[in-house]
């Protein structure tokens, strides 16, 4: 995994954390607590602080997930199919996959790349940053743990609103809640060929399509490798894969796609591998964007960054197609887009001729 070095204490910016804060400046005339007050504040402070045993590894400070979670009175599920841990801890649920520096939480995904999935010997690590950004925490780091102050359950926090019922939608619903979004190639067509479209089946790695492929032919536009992919509104820049490798050989591509053949269904974390080079933006009310299989991405753009509809996020590319694997870097040139409302595809509720309908509606 491409990760930068860590610090052990650093301030990071995620989007949808709220930390709550008590400060006051005191003044002269300010009545002082007496020292019961003053010793009952530290009796409750005690009560509530928590130490988790952590340990340094190559990038970074690190803490164990079985040990967190059981500190937290939280659960977790590991699949090692898909690589993916789930955990819930009070009213929150978290999600990260193998080899992706995206956490999600509730269904929206943070502005952090601080937070990856690690394994060692069979066991679940996972950053201390995760306590600082996933639960917005205050830690202190002691000879061989970290301290926190922990208050038990709380109010969750972002993911859908109550009576939030995203199943029973319609086009209608559906047109109205995405039209906010602009095109991500301008003056580009949105294809209406099945295969381009979501659900349509991918029999080479045993799957479905889950997006929408902007191709040259199908969509009226001039696209190229330097064709500029767009924000398509305000939002939240969570991912931006500037270290990104391709698969090294056709070979170990190959392997993949025998695993999902053996399979049946294609893991998680190859599915991120065969989407390339990828910039993921958050936008509000629960709704995300995968920008897939771009070719380069802007040097200044980071994850944090706010962008909008004239921000350019990234070039349409071939990564992780077999034709960038096998050098052919200028054929099956596109860009594939998954859309996502509060971590779900959003043509889930719908049928092939309904999604058809609600993106000529988005784009006419």
């Amino acid at each position: 995994m491409n990760v930068k070095k860590r610090h052990l204490c650093c301030s990071l910016f995620a989007m949808g954390v709220v930390l709550s804060a008590c400060q006051s400046n005191g003044s002269a005339n300010e009545p002082q607590p007496s020292e019961p007050q003053q010793e009952a504040v530290e009796n409750e402070q005690e009560e509530n602080m928590r130490t988790i045993s952590y340990t340094v590894g190559e990038d970074d400070a690190k803490v164990s997930v079985d040990e967190l979670i059981q500190t937290l009175d939280g659960e977790l599920t590991f699949d090692e199919l898909h690589r993916t841990l789930e955990m819930t801890i009070h009213e929150d649920q978290y999600k990260l996959i193998d080899g992706v520096t995206v956490l999600e939480r509730n269904g929206e995904y943070l502005a952090t790349d601080e937070i990856y999935l690690i394994e060692e010997e069979g066991e679940l690590y996972l950053p201390v940053a995760f306590l600082e950004v996933g639960l917005g925490l205050e830690v202190t780091f002691q000879e061989k743990e970290v301290a926190f102050q922990w208050f038990g359950p709380a109010e969750r926090v972002g993911g859908p609103p109550e009576g939030f019922d995203f199943d029973e939608w319609d086009v209608d619903t559906m047109v109205d809640y995405l039209s906010f979004l602009e095109r991500p190639i301008q003056g580009a067509q949105v294809s209406t060929i099945d295969s381009h479209l979501p659900g349509a089946p991918r029999e080479y790695r045993n799957g479905f399509h889950e997006g929408i492929d902007w191709y040259d032919f199908a969509t009226g536009g001039n696209i190229s490798r330097e064709t500029p992919v767009y924000a398509m509104a305000e939002g939240i820049v969570v991912r931006a894969d500037h270290d990104f490798e391709d698969y090294e050989s056709p070979e170990v591509r190959n392997a993949d796609l025998a695993l999902t053949a053996e399979l049946g269904e294609t893991p998680e974390y190859i599915f991120d591998r065969l989407r390339g080079q990828q910039v993921w933006v958050q936008y509000p009310n629960g709704v995300m964007n995968r920008f897939a299989h771009l070719s380069g991405i802007p040097e200044d753009l980071q994850v944090g960054d706010r962008v909008n509809a004239e921000t350019v996020i990234g070039y349409v590319g071939n990564s992780g197609t077999s034709s960038a694997v096998n050098g052919n870097l200028d054929d099956d040139l596109h860009l594939h887009q998954d859309l996502l409302i509060y971590g779900e595809l959003f043509w889930k509720p719908l049928t092939l001729e309904e999604t058809k309908e609600v993106l000529q509606k988005i784009w006419p």
